[in-house]
Formats: structure tokens, C-alpha cells, sequence
């Protein structure tokens, strides 16, 4: 691994348009995506990292983000539309981008985060990925998701898609609860650690040999969108650290929970890390 192109981090992910309706007559345009997120808590720590992402020629927000994405010309940028009704949200893709290449991926890294949101990152990019960096940290919806006819989207069962081969390669899976229900558990987490967010009731770690029930900081939800994405990103910053699975589980929830405070990319203020996190 050459120590000239390593980082910190590599975000393997895209940059997304989000539209979300809040009611009638409420909507917002924002940058979205796994990359936006991530990179949200990757900024404010001061991490050296770099992007690997695809957008089409029609992507508006280039001048929003550290490290633009690879364009590519005649396609669309991948474009989700959610809608809240409540507490529940519905979520569908209107438009997706090309996918992520292998020859997209052109540094090393401490830790690499495989983070698609519509299918972009192709098990051959996760492949590459993982000759390239220590740790790989997948989040299960780029490995399992699917879309109907609509744009909605659905979950495939792990085992049936091409990723089932490739988890002794992670260091770290996460999943919602909701993902996690595609998958068998105890299988799973023989195989590598596996991480499953339960939102306001933080997460649970599962490795080959234990259940750590990991709980979180009570805040007011205002958008869950990217939190999964946040607590992610902090995951990741206690693997920096070495910290123990545990302590690694409680930043991200910190960081997940700091994104369902606000509407779109978060602006974390991480003088408000409590002092047990730094």
C-alpha cells in the first residue's frame, strides 16, 4: 500500500439530488447522498479523505462539495423523492446515476467506506476497494437495495444478490433494522461484525461471539435522512482511533443523532462531542 496516496478515509458513494415533501406545499432541494453526508463528519474532524463518486452532467451542487464527482455525459444525477407522512417516510428513486468503476478507486486508505444508496458501488468496485484499504465499512443498502417499476424501493435478500460472497472482506456491515430483516443475522455476523441502528434506541453490535446493545443520546428528529450515513462516518472514526467496538458504536450514534436534528447536510459543531467521545 503506497504511503503517498493513503488517507484517512475513502468514501465510496455518491452525491445525490434529494426532494423532500413535508406536506403540502413543503418541499425542499438539497444536496444528498452518502458522499454529502459523510463528508459532513469527515470535515469537521479534520480528516484527510477522498471521494470516489459518479454524478450526471445535470448534478447542480458541485460548488457544495470538497471533492466533485466523476461526471459523465448524457446521464442524470441519481435523484431521491421522499415523502413524510408522519413518522413514516416513503422513499423513491427518480432518477439514477452510471455506477461506480474500479478504475474510479486511485488511492489507498486506512478505512474505506462502501456506501451506495441506488446499487452504484458493483461488487467488482467493492472488490477493488478492499485490495486498496485496511477496513472496508459496507452499509447494507447499497448491497441490497432494489427499485419497482415506481422508483420504490425494496430490499432483496443478502444472500440472493452477488455481495453474499464478499463479507469476509468487510470489517463492518450496517444495517437498519429494516435491512437487517433481509438478512440472516446469525449467519451474517459469523462472518464479519455487524452493526444494526435502531434509531431513537441507539444500536447493537454483533460479532461472531457477542450482542452489544449500545444505547444513544435523546434529541428532537426534525429529518432522518444521512443519518444513517453520520453514524457511519463515526463508526469509522473510532476504528481511526482503535477504540473498542463499543466506543466506536457510541460515536456513531452521537453523529447519527446529530444529523436527524436538522433538514439536509448537517452543520455539526463538534465542541458539543462530549468529553467521554473525544
Amino acid at each position: 500500500m503506497g504511503d503517498v496516496s493513503l488517507r484517512d478515509v475513502l468514501v465510496v458513494g455518491s452525491y445525490c439530488h434529494d426532494l423532500l415533501r413535508h406536506g403540502p406545499g413543503r418541499e425542499t432541494h438539497a444536496l444528498g447522498g452518502s458522499a454529502a453526508y459523510i463528508a459532513s463528519v469527515l470535515d469537521a474532524m479534520g480528516l484527510e479523505y477522498a471521494v470516489a463518486a459518479v454524478a450526471g452532467e445535470d448534478f447542480r451542487y458541485a460548488g457544495q462539495v470538497r471533492y466533485p464527482p466523476r461526471i459523465v455525459p448524457g446521464t442524470r444525477t441519481t435523484q431521491f423523492i421522499a415523502d413524510f407522512d408522519g413518522e413514516d417516510r416513503t422513499l423513491r428513486v427518480s432518477a439514477k446515476a452510471e455506477p461506480i468503476l474500479p478504475e474510479d478507486i486511485t488511492v489507498d486508505a486506512r478505512v474505506a467506506l462502501a456506501c451506495g444508496v441506488a446499487g452504484e458501488v458493483l461488487p467488482e468496485t467493492l472488490l477493488h476497494v478492499s485490495e486498496r484499504a485496511r477496513h472496508v465499512l459496507a452499509d447494507a443498502q447499497g448491497l441490497i437495495r432494489a427499485f419497482d417499476d415506481d422508483g420504490r424501493v425494496l430490499n432483496l435478500r443478502l444472500e440472493d444478490t452477488p455481495f453474499a460472497g464478499l463479507l469476509e472482506r468487510l470489517r463492518v456491515l450496517k444495517a437498519s433494522e429494516e435491512e437487517a430483516r433481509a438478512m440472516d443475522i446469525e449467519r451474517v455476523r459469523q462472518r464479519t461484525c455487524l452493526v444494526v441502528t435502531r434509531g431513537a434506541r441507539g444500536c447493537t453490535v454483533f460479532t461472531a461471539d457477542a450482542r452489544i446493545d449500545v444505547p444513544t443520546v435523546a434529541v428532537e428528529e426534525v429529518d432522518a435522512t444521512g443519518a444513517g450515513d453520520c453514524f457511519l462516518a463515526g463508526f469509522t472514526l473510532g476504528l481511526l482511533r482503535g477504540l473498542p467496538l463499543e466506543r466506536c458504536a457510541a460515536l456513531a450514534n452521537w453523529f447519527g443523532a446529530q444529523a436527524v436534528t436538522q433538514v439536509g447536510v448537517p452543520k455539526l459543531d463538534v465542541s458539543r462531542l462530549p468529553a467521554e467521545l473525544r
